[in-house]
């Protein structure tokens, strides 16, 4: 590859995912070796090697047993799953995820884990199931207990008698159900008592099925939920937050820079800005679509029986659910390192489009749904409302574009509230 457009951090390079665990062990051990280290292998891995290090340390402040349950979903996921020698954007996602779980709770007395990963009906053959399986087979990892990895298929979970929650139990096909039915199955095995290993606390995480959020650093995300009684999610961030770092192609970058030089801020900041007002528990949750969420096991239980959505949806319901059972202060927010991968993903376009005003208008439809019975919103914000029930297409792309053109100097990010009426005067003819 040439090294002139090689990213700044190569998710299929073994090499260097080791390395941000190598660099993290020094920073543990030993700071100014650390230091030399990481200067070889450059910032990303550096940001990344930190936060493992920072992770490390928290977990082994907390008092145990703990136990760390990792779900993820998948569709599509063999070409990441292999090594890059077997494919271009392959990722060998499954070993690398062991070996940071491995590495984050070596030696610490009284933690341990496990891993759920959900088939959503991948057309892959062969699927994402079969091949993590002979994966699981050809390494050894045991079936249950410490360091055990489980495969499940969405639809051997459908057609059982197993009850997650009345709208999963409707489901009659994979086709019914995107990433959050598989999440929600993974979710629910995780809780399973069946599944409890010893006693102590029970963290369990969801994440992406690539490497973009290192596991390393789900002690970070522990260490809230664990530590207090008030807290019953920690909630990764990948930008909007101190500490939040997020690494693209040419490096890693910080607030302002994460969400400011994005081509679609304005996309960003005005659904942020909507969700804020339409659901007020969430308004301190900037990134609610961030792959990297763990969860107190025993607080789970009744959110998951309230589950009725499994498309972009799922996240943003969750976290409204255990608002409304735990109160907002359940849900803490956590700075992380995400690296963005665009390999073998499809993104919706940087341009306001329709998937875009698709996802301003579920935030209606939960609001309607969840919150309005409860905290039907008022003043400013039901005005909001009442716009955003008349917009089109047409008149969604218009404002974006024109709430763009205004914000040449504006440092403000998701902070920023429009009023009303000047979007109002904005779509006036």
């Amino acid at each position: 590859m040439d090294k002139m457009l090689a990213p700044a951090r190569d998710l299929t390079d073994s090499d260097q995912n080791q390395a941000v665990l190598d660099v993290a062990s020094a920073l543990v051990e030993d700071g100014a070796a650390a230091g030399r280290a990481a200067a070889s292998h450059g910032l990303a891995v550096e940001a990344e090697a930190i936060a493992a290090a920072r992770s490390r340390r928290r977990l082994s402040e907390l008092i145990g047993p703990i136990h760390l349950t990792v779900v993820w979903a998948m569709y599509g996921e063999t070409s990441r799953m292999v090594p890059r020698a077997q494919h271009p954007h392959g990722e060998d996602f499954v070993r690398a995820k062991v070996r940071q779980l491995d590495w984050l709770t070596g030696g610490l007395p009284g933690v341990t884990w496990s891993i759920i990963a959900c088939d959503d009906g991948c057309p892959d053959r062969p699927s994402s199931a079969d091949l993590m399986t002979d994966i699981v087979r050809a390494e050894g990892y045991p079936r249950e207990g410490h360091r055990s990895v489980t495969v499940l298929r969405l639809a051997e979970v459908i057609e059982s008698d197993i009850s997650i929650s009345p709208a999963f139990d409707r489901l009659t096909s994979t086709e019914q159900s995107r990433k959050g039915g598989s999440i929600l199955a993974g979710l629910a095995a995780a809780i399973d008592p069946a599944r409890t290993i010893g006693g102590g606390r029970h963290l369990v995480c969801y994440t992406d099925a690539d490497l973009s959020a290192n596991l390393a650093q789900l002690g970070s995300l522990a260490a809230p939920v664990v530590a207090g009684d008030e807290v019953a999610s920690a909630l990764g961030q990948r930008y909007g937050i101190d500490g939040a770092v997020l690494v693209r192609a040419d490096g890693p970058v910080t607030e302002p820079h994460s969400t400011g030089d994005k081509p679609d801020k304005i996309i960003i900041l005005f659904r942020h800005f909507v969700r804020a007002l339409l659901i007020p528990p969430l308004a301190h949750v900037l990134d609610t679509q961030a792959g990297f969420k763990a969860f107190d096991g025993a607080a789970l239980d009744p959110v998951i029986r309230q589950m009725t959505s499994f498309n972009e949806t799922f996240d943003v319901e969750l976290l409204i659910h255990l608002a409304q059972h735990y109160g907002p202060r359940a849900l803490a927010v956590e700075p992380i390192v995400f690296t963005e991968d665009f390999a073998a993903t499809k993104f919706p376009s940087v341009e306001p489009g329709p998937r875009h005003l698709a996802m301003v208008q579920q935030i209606v439809e939960l609001y309607d749904r969840l919150v309005a019975p409860v905290a039907p919103v008022g003043g400013e914000a039901a005005d909001l409302l009442a716009l955003i029930r008349t917009l089109d297409l047409a008149d969604y792309v218009t404002l974006i574009k024109h709430l763009g053109a205004e914000d040449r100097d504006d440092p403000t990010l998701f902070e920023r509230r429009w009023p009303v009426q000047h979007l109002r005067d904005i779509l006036r003819p």
